[in-house]
């Protein structure tokens, strides 16, 4: 059986990128931006947790350098959520 120290957590998740001026020859430059978002969870008896996470919270658009989306004019994915049910066995 295990034991948890934190039944629960809440914490922010940051990503913070800058402009992207070092490119190829078919390459544009892309604009640094920041991601905010959150994450929390709960751990429930001995083997199962739960936990959600939300990223892009403020719905930030930006283009991602490193995409391997070849149109690189629209913008990346808005607000996404996330559930997570784990079971350790």
């Amino acid at each position: 059986m295990r034991s948890f120290f934190f039944k629960r957590w809440l914490g922010p998740r940051i990503r913070a990128v800058s402009t992207q001026n070092r490119v190829a020859v078919n390459e544009d430059p892309t604009n640094g931006y920041i991601l905010l978002g959150l994450n929390a969870g709960y751990h429930f008896k001995p083997n199962f947790s739960l936990a959600f996470r939300v990223d892009n919270l403020l719905n930030t658009s930006y283009r991602d350098h490193l995409s391997r989306i070849e149109e690189r004019n629209n913008p990346m994915p808005a607000r996404n959520f996330n559930a997570m049910l784990r079971w350790d066995f």
